[in-house]
């Protein structure tokens, strides 16, 4: 049988100006007032699930890839990080803040960070989860002025590869001189 592919966030670097309105959007969306204004009136903490990086001129955001096999569920010694059906999560109640998944992750998708957990402040670790309980889907793709980033899922994925190889073929056969012509 097999296992169900979830989704998980792409970007083209070709689109992102690196104007950190994902960030933005990531940090309001998980609030309980669901704005950066709310947040900051109600003196509630802001935390990004991703962050825009800089690499040879080109800047872009990086967030968690949601890998299948994830290493930064295999290190974590309490169960704090987790994979559902469809995403990888952080319990950031069961988090020790010891930073294994930070350093495992292929993609520098995880950082550490002070929160509140029953009453108190602790280190704790973040990452994306596709904005799983908001209605609208990922805050960061909503936000993107450019529509850099986009929600993608694999089966999707591989049925466009899949027509554009079939195109490719019908091309190339279409170009060929007919045989005993």
């Amino acid at each position: 049988m097999e296992q169900f592919e979830g989704p998980f966030l792409s970007v083209d670097p070709q689109r992102c100006m690196g104007c950190h309105t994902c960030e933005l959007a990531c940090a309001a969306a998980h609030t309980r007032a669901g704005s950066i204004i709310g947040a900051v009136l109600a003196r509630e903490r802001l935390h990004r699930r991703n962050r825009v990086v800089q690499v040879d001129g080109v800047k872009l955001p990086v967030q968690c890839r949601q890998c299948q096999d994830a290493p930064c569920v295999r290190v974590c010694p309490t169960g704090a990080t987790y994979r559902t059906e469809t995403y990888t999560a952080v319990d950031q109640a069961r988090c020790i803040g010891c930073r294994l998944c930070m350093m495992v992750c292929p993609f520098g998708a995880i950082h550490v960070a002070t929160t509140t957990v029953a009453g108190q402040e602790r280190r704790a670790a973040f990452k994306c989860d596709l904005c799983v309980n908001r209605l609208g889907g990922p805050a960061c793709v909503a936000a993107c002025p450019t529509q850099a980033l986009s929600l993608r899922y694999p089966q999707q994925e591989a049925d466009l590869a899949s027509q554009a190889a079939a195109r490719q073929f019908l091309r190339s056969l279409a170009s060929q001189p007919q045989l005993g012509s």
